[in-house]
Formats: structure tokens, C-alpha cells, sequence
């Protein structure tokens, strides 16, 4: 977890002077996040404080983000509770500081839930929340290609394995081999707009309820199947990695009271769980590989740096590979 780009007081004046939420009280950067640099900004107007998310892109091109905007106030519009961008005095989401692409949205009420502690009702919750956002996905006309699909996995794959030690670099090209191999059985697994990075810390509980699902920067158009295992890798976790049992079935049985799943996608579920561990396997071990550059500056307090395991789910991929032996 990273803030790539430091700010200043001033940065964040001339960015509010944009808008009409109010003048600038704080700003701290954001521990959470892998590709983008996030800082929180508590703002004042008529005496009343108010906590926003600015979020700055440092890897998403500008030209993809009206996307990510206008999914989020479809589902907004749908009566999910997720962070649609505040709009400027001219109406505009998208902005641009120190020259990268940014937004502000709302910072809801709520707490990420505890990793160690998710029971089974907020498995539930996430589960039901998954299969809603999946099913208003599949009504809109917005698309986006999956910028950490297949086509990027592999490419990614072959520049790491030159890099890594021999018995990690056998394993992963084993692996891509067997997926990509595997997946020219599942071509017409149905498809939709899926969050893409649903981890536990991407959704906020207030009084033991969903508050918000953040974060949808890698949504895209995929498997919806594929967002599911993404999901489960994260919130159905023993602590040795493995599946825990009875959270995967309060959340898997609540995703699919909403939305059945066909029997292809039963089929495709092992192999769903090995894609999403190999492909975050892969983006963690890019931040190792080829971290960011040390910024110097006043600002440097401001500078997280607290990079993910990615062995974690190297452990968790040879796990899932051990369902089908």
C-alpha cells in the first residue's frame, strides 16, 4: 500500500477552490490502496465538517475513468451504497492534480471489518451485496474492458519469471500453462459489470450492517463467476489460507438465492478460485518487483509504504490447485 503522489496544503486549496463542499480543514494520506495514491479531506462549510476520499490515478489512463464514473452512479442509482464522485460547479467528476487523473467521493460512516473476525453474517451480507451489484451490472450498456484480464496476466507472467527464483518461476509459468489451458473449456461463462478487488477492506459496516462497497477502480466487464472467487479468496479464509467451510457457504449460498448460478459456472469454480489467486499473486508481486521510487520532500510523512505479501497468495494458488489433485 502506497501515497505515490505527495501534496501539499496548497495542491489541496486549488483543488477545492473548485468546488462548493467547502474550505479545507486537513489531509492525510491514506494507508489502504495498491495502484492508487488516496488522502483523506476533512472540509468545513458553514460550520459543519464533512470527511471526503480524494483518490489521485497513478496507472489508469484519464480516458478510462468516465467509466468507472458513470458505473458508480448507475449503481448509486439502483440504491447501492457506493461512493459516486462529487461533481465541481461546472458539473465536472474528473479532475486533474499534479497531473494525474482524480476524484473526490464521499467517505461514508463504518469500519472495515476485521480480517481475523468476519463471521458469518457479514459473509452473508457480502455475498447478497455481490450478487445485487452483479445483477444491476448486467442491465447497463457501460463496458469496460478488463485491464488486469487475461491478455495482461500474461504478459505480466513473462516479464516476472526472468525475475524470480527458479522454483517460483517454474510454478508460476506451470500454473499460467494450466490455467490458460483450462479456460479455453469455459468461453460462454456469463459475463457483466463485476467490482473486480471486492476485499474485506473495500466494504464499510456501520451497526453491523453494509454501509458502503468502495473502490470499484478495477471494475470492468468479465466473469461474473470469476468476481466471485475474487470475493471468497478473500473473506472465507482459515488462517493457514485455506477455504473456511462455513463462511464460503454463508456466502456463496447467499450470492446465489439473488443470482443462481448456471452449471457451467459450478464446473468453472475450482478453476475460477486458481485465476483469482494467480492474478493477484501477479499484481502484488509487481509492486515488489518494480516498486515506486522514493520520493524526498517535506511531505515525506505523508509516504506510505506498506507493500502486501504477495507469497500470501502464491500459498493460497498451490491451495486452491490442491482442490482438483
Amino acid at each position: 500500500m502506497a501515497v505515490y503522489t505527495h501534496l501539499t496544503q496548497q495542491d489541496i486549496e486549488q483543488l477545492l477552490a473548485r468546488y462548493d463542499i467547502g474550505k479545507p480543514v486537513s489531509f492525510k494520506g491514506i494507508e489502504g490502496g495498491v495502484e492508487n495514491t488516496n488522502y483523506f479531506l476533512d472540509v468545513d462549510k458553514k460550520g459543519h465538517l464533512q470527511r471526503y476520499v480524494l483518490t489521485l490515478f497513478e496507472y489508469l489512463p484519464a480516458e478510462t475513468l468516465p467509466f468507472f464514473i458513470a458505473y458508480t452512479d448507475e449503481l448509486k442509482a439502483s440504491g447501492l451504497p457506493v461512493p459516486n464522485p462529487i461533481r465541481d460547479r461546472k458539473g465536472a467528476a474528473l479532475q486533474t492534480v499534479k497531473g494525474k487523473p482524480a476524484l473526490i467521493v464521499q467517505c461514508f460512516e463504518g469500519q472495515h471489518p476485521d480480517a481475523k473476525n468476519l463471521t458469518l453474517d457479514q459473509c452473508q451480507q457480502i455475498g447478497t451485496m455481490l450478487a445485487k451489484i452483479h445483477t444491476a451490472g448486467q442491465s447497463s450498456s457501460l463496458y469496460q474492458e478488463n485491464q488486469r484480464g487475461l491478455p495482461w496476466l500474461d504478459a505480466q507472467q513473462q516479464r516476472l519469471i526472468p525475475l524470480l527464483n527458479p522454483d517460483d518461476a517454474s510454478f508460476m509459468a506451470e500454473q499460467w500453462h494450466s490455467i490458460s489451458k483450462a479456460l479455453e473449456t469455459f468461453k460462454h461463462l456469463p459475463k457483466g459489470l463485476i467490482h473486480g478487488d471486492l476485499f474485506h477492506n473495500n466494504v464499510l459496516f456501520d451497526q453491523g450492517k453494509i454501509s458502503a462497497v468502495i473502490d470499484f477502480y478495477q471494475a470492468c466487464n468479465d466473469w461474473l463467476i470469476y468476481d466471485l472467487a475474487v470475493t471468497v479468496n478473500d473473506w472465507c479464509l482459515t488462517d493457514n489460507l485455506e477455504l473456511d467451510n462455513q463462511r464460503l457457504k454463508a456466502l456463496t449460498e447467499a450470492y446465489i438465492w439473488v443470482r443462481p448460478l448456471t452449471e457451467n459456472e459450478k464446473k468453472a469454480w475450482p478453476l475460477m478460485l486458481r485465476l483469482a489467486a494467480f492474478r493477484f499473486w501477479i499484481s502484488r508481486l509487481i509492486t515488489f518487483v518494480y516498486p515506486e521510487q522514493e520520493a524526498d520532500g517535506e511531505h515525506q510523512e505523508n509516504h506510505v509504504r506498506d507493500f502486501l505479501d504477495p507469497d500470501e497468495f502464491k500459498i493460497m494458488l498451490k491451495l486452491r490447485t490442491n482442490i482438483l489433485d
